[in-house]
Parts: structure tokens; sequence; C-alpha cells
């Protein structure tokens, strides 16, 4: 497997990655270009609620957008509202020339029946604009695993895809399934986040994966047979850093920038 284009999800960069704030904006984008990244993934609400200017920051970066996050509407059923937010980060996506959106859900408890009509729903309009879609499965939530996540995608059509973060991978309940990634269609896998798990630890789920993520390389992810796997499959995700760690946004976004690519280069195949 052959991984010719490495990204950063910039705004885990930031002391505050959900403040509208395009200093820092332009600040993690920098520093991503800086450290030697490929391309950056976004979070849409910085650039749609940014202003033009936010916009601005990121055409005027140069750097490659590959990834926007996240559609999140979608989870309680298809809806014009799940319609709506979905159309804007295509035309987002269509603006900073990304062509995977990631969706998520934050819910502790979902309906699978109402969530695989939402994700359909979001997938066909992704499909009509030449996007791909990635959910992200969290351990702390009603879409915990790779298997449920695969489920409200298996009727959702060629668009429907998954996000499989290493951290979310080795965490989830019952830990890393490679015989279920071994079985996915290749397309399923759309994009691929490199952190890495410490082995043991006294934090919840959820804070930790917000605060507490080491570096790839420097925890319990496998990414040999992560890596054996997806080539199995034939999968060509797009990959990202999404390293975040309280510890190292303290040092600054330049610092914590070149750890992390320094650190991603050693684990890719």
């Amino acid at each position: 497997m052959k991984i010719d284009v490495l990204s950063n999800c910039a705004p885990v960069l930031r002391a505050d990655p959900y403040s509208l704030d395009n200093d820092a904006l332009a600040e993690s984008i920098e520093a991503s270009r800086a450290a030697g990244f490929d391309a950056v993934g976004l979070w849409g609400f910085h650039v749609m609620f940014g202003g033009d200017d936010a916009a601005q920051v990121v055409t005027d970066s140069g750097m490659p957008v590959q990834t926007i996050d996240a559609a999140l509407s979608w989870v309680t059923g298809a809806s014009d509202e799940a319609a709506a937010e979905i159309d804007g980060l295509i035309a987002l996506a269509d603006q900073l020339g990304a062509g995977v959106i990631h969706a998520t859900t934050l819910a502790p408890e979902v309906d699978l029946f109402a969530a695989a009509e939402g994700y359909a729903q979001i997938a066909a309009r992704a499909e009509a604009a030449g996007k791909v879609l990635g959910l992200e499965f969290l351990p702390w939530t009603g879409i915990p695993t790779l298997a449920v996540a695969n489920q409200l995608c298996k009727d959702a059509g060629p668009a429907a895809g998954i996000l499989l973060d290493t951290w979310h991978w080795v965490r989830q309940p019952g830990g890393p399934d490679l015989d279920l990634l071994r079985s996915l269609p290749a397309h399923r896998i759309t994009s691929v986040q490199l952190s890495d798990v410490a082995a043991t630890t006294e934090l919840e789920p959820e804070p930790e994966a917000m605060t507490s993520r080491l570096l790839p390389g420097d925890g319990i992810v496998d990414y040999a047979e992560l890596w054996q796997a997806l080539d199995h499959i034939g999968a060509t995700p797009v990959v990202a850093a999404e390293v975040m760690a309280a510890a190292l946004v303290a040092e600054g976004a330049s610092s914590m920038a070149a750890k992390v690519h320094d650190a991603c280069r050693v684990v890719l195949p």
C-alpha cells in the first residue's frame, strides 16, 4: 500500500479548535505546511461561519484541502435539515477542492433505522456531487464501532464510506475488528486518521480522545496489521494525522505539527 499524500487535521493544533479565529486558522494551516504535510483537513464551520476572510485564509495558504468535517443532522433520519446541511458542506468542499466529507454523531443513543435512512440521504447527495462520505464511529456514542458504521453504509450507495480513526479503532468496544475490516469492499474506507493510544488510562473515552492521544508509534496501535488489512481490500483512503493532545498543543502549533508529521512518516507503509 502506497500513500502519496499525508494530510493533517489542522484545527487540532489550536488551543481552542472550536473558536472562530481566522488568525489561528491561518497559523494552523501554515504550521502544517511548514512541517511537511502535503494537505490539510478542515472543520467546515470555521469557514462557513468565519466569513469571506476565512475562505480567503485557506485559499491564500496554497495548501490543498482533502477533507471537510462534519455532517451531524442526518443521524435522526432523512430530513430537509440534513439535506441542507450536506448541501452546504458539498458547496464548501467544491469551493476548497475537497473530495471527502466526514459525518459523525455525538449522540449517546441512536435509532439505527432512522440513522440508516439519514445516511443514505446524504450519501446520495454526495454521490451526485462527486464526493464521498466518511462516517466516523466514536466509542462513547450510539455509533461506537466499525461494525455499526458498516451496518449504516451497506444499503446507502457507493458514496457511503467510513472514516477509520486509529484511536477509535483501538478503543471501540471489543477492540480492533480485523476480520470485519478485511471483509469490507475497497470503497468502504474513505479516510484513515493517525494517532496512537496508551496501553492503559484512568480517563473516560471521550476526554482521553479529546486531550490525551499519543503520537503515532508511541502507543499500541498495530500499524503494520492495519495497513496490511487495508491493502488486502484494495482501499485507497485519504490519510491524515489527527492527534488531539493537550501537552503537544501547549508547545505551540509549529512544534506540534513537526512532531506529529515526523511520527506519522515513521508509521506509514
